[in-house]
């Protein structure tokens, strides 16, 4: 494992040019040992040992799970270990080996294959709609996760609204925002794969094209190689462009 290093000094502290040299140096070393990793990860033909993946939690919470339990049942001698999380880990510092992400543009050091379009749309539940009937976006009570603070009330206001959106629920993990509008505490953006499988759940608007990415399973260049991480990346792209019409909100 290499070695990590803070972003910045403490407060207050300098750093001298031998320190300077002395960490750019170590940075490189780094970076060199990472790549040559790689380089021998990539030559491993075989179907057997350890493939670290990261997906959005929703994905892996919902989804995922059994696809990657019928490949172990087919491959016993391959461990997946599945991180679920929102944050982007790095395919290059083997944060992760592959990576099903949400995006409209992969890393540049990355390949893959491209599953679909990923719809998004804003649902409510309808006991929630037939008490609050003002038709407007930005009259809703909203529940939001963390990372559509900066974006989704540009995203929604009407032009002429100055005022914030009410936000009155939010949270890291987007299946408890969803469990929360099924109680019918408000209205949020989900992704259509989650929000058309809820029956207590309906759309306040059909899918926004300003909402829409796309999805894909992606894997470090250098790894394209490596028989059981390609094999993997196929088996998931199989799988999941099996469920494209619920991704591309298609269901309803």
């Amino acid at each position: 494992m290499g070695v990590r290093f803070f972003d910045r000094l403490p407060h207050g502290y300098l750093m001298t040019e031998a320190g300077e040299a002395a960490m750019h140096t170590a940075e490189s070393i780094e970076v060199d040992v990472l790549g040559l990793t790689r380089e021998i990860l990539g030559k491993d033909l075989s179907l057997k040992g350890t493939i670290r993946v990261t997906a959005p939690a929703g994905l892996s919470l919902t989804l995922l799970g059994p696809f990657l339990a019928g490949f172990c049942k087919l491959h016993p001698d391959i461990h997946i270990d599945l991180i679920a999380t929102s944050n982007t880990l790095e395919l290059s510092r083997r944060e992760a080996d592959l990576a099903i992400r949400v995006t409209r543009k992969p890393p540049d050091t990355s390949i893959g294959r491209r599953i679909c379009d990923f719809k998004s749309g804003i649902y409510a539940s309808r006991a929630y709609l037939n008490k609050h009937k003002q038709g407007n976006l930005d009259a809703y009570d909203w529940l939001i996760t963390d990372d559509q603070m900066d974006w989704l009330p540009a995203t929604v206001l009407s032009k002429k609204k100055k005022s914030a959106l009410k936000i009155v629920f939010s949270s890291n993990n987007i299946l408890s925002v969803r469990d929360a509008v099924k109680e019918g505490l408000g209205v949020a953006t989900l992704p259509c794969f989650i929000g058309d499988r809820e029956k207590k759940l309906v759309r306040v608007v059909p899918p926004l094209e300003e909402l829409t990415s796309e999805l894909w399973v992606l894997t470090h260049s250098d790894l394209r190689n490596t028989s059981r991480v390609r094999t993997l990346l196929t088996f998931i792209h199989d799988s999941l462009i099996a469920k494209k019409e619920l991704f591309e909100g298609k269901l309803r």
